[in-house]
This record gives structure tokens, C-alpha cells and sequence, in this order.
């Protein structure tokens, strides 16, 4: 006799749909965002229906001549997703005063860059990316902003 308190479920029709994934999501190692992009991934009404692929860079990562290798990680993890999750669309979330950029990092950007330069330069490896995705793939790309006097995310769209 099962207790009064447990209620049985078919697990196998629960997790059916979680085979399937709606988009992969490209972003930034960057610590500062991981809450807030699962707060607009959720938001978006993909909690759970996403893959996630994490480069330092985001889109700057998978297309940085210097890091070939994270190309190839980048562009499997996608074909693995599109194969396993069926994956209709890739999501790339940049995000400003990324380390990746600067002159610590790749060095595509200078310390403080203007609003406008960083939008262009972040847009270039945002675009460099798009052209390398199979044309059967959605894609959207966003540069994300931290406000600092408030709990809050902008997103700026580029593609």
C-alpha cells in the first residue's frame, strides 16, 4: 500500500521531452553572468530545453585564429546537439567588458573602449560565427550589459 503522501508518476512520459532542446546557447565563462543569462533563458520559456556551451569570449571563442582548438569543440558540441537534442537554433549571449577582448586576453579591444567600438568589434566575431553555422540553424546574438548600481542585465541585440 503506498503512502498517502507519495504520488506516482510516469517518470519515462516526464522525461520524454527533455530529449529535445530547443537551441544551444553560446556564452562567455564569465562568472558575473551565469544567473542572469538562467534568468533570461527561463524567461524566454527555455528553462531546461537548452544546451549550453561555455567559451571564453562566447562567439569570439569559436572563431579566434589563435584557439583553433576551441573551433572544433565548439562546432562538435553543436553537431552532437543538433544530432541527440535536435537543436533548431543557436543563441550566442556576449557580454561587454569581456576579459576575452582586452588586451589580457586576445587583445581585439583596448582597455575602455567606447560603447560604439566595443558593439562593432563584438558584432564581428558575432557575424564570423553566424557564416560558419549551417544555414538550417536559427541564430540570434545578444551583447549583455551589467548594470552596477542595480541587479539588472541589458541586452543590446546584434543579430
Amino acid at each position: 500500500m503506498p503512502d498517502e503522501d507519495v504520488r506516482l508518476v510516469d517518470l519515462a512520459a516526464q522525461l520524454k521531452d527533455l530529449r529535445q532542446a530547443e537551441v544551444l546557447l553560446l556564452t562567455c565563462m564569465d562568472f558575473r553572468f551565469f544567473e542572469q543569462i538562467a534568468a533570461v533563458m527561463g524567461e524566454a520559456g527555455l528553462t531546461g530545453k537548452y544546451d549550453h556551451v561555455i567559451l571564453a569570449g562566447a562567439a569570439l571563442g569559436a572563431v579566434e585564429p589563435r584557439v583553433e582548438h576551441w573551433h572544433q569543440t565548439f562546432f562538435d558540441h553543436l553537431d552532437l546537439a543538433v544530432k541527440l537534442h535536435n537543436v533548431k537554433a543557436v543563441i550566442v549571449l556576449e557580454h561587454r567588458d569581456c576579459g576575452a577582448y582586452s588586451p589580457k586576453g586576445f587583445g581585439l579591444l583596448p582597455d575602455n573602449p567606447t560603447r560604439k567600438e566595443e558593439r562593432r568589434v563584438h558584432f564581428e566575431q558575432v557575424a564570423e560565427l553566424q557564416k560558419k553555422l549551417p544555414p538550417s540553424l536559427g541564430f540570434i546574438a545578444g551583447l549583455l550589459e551589467k548594470l552596477e548600481k542595480e541587479d539588472a542585465l541589458t541586452c543590446d541585440q546584434l543579430v
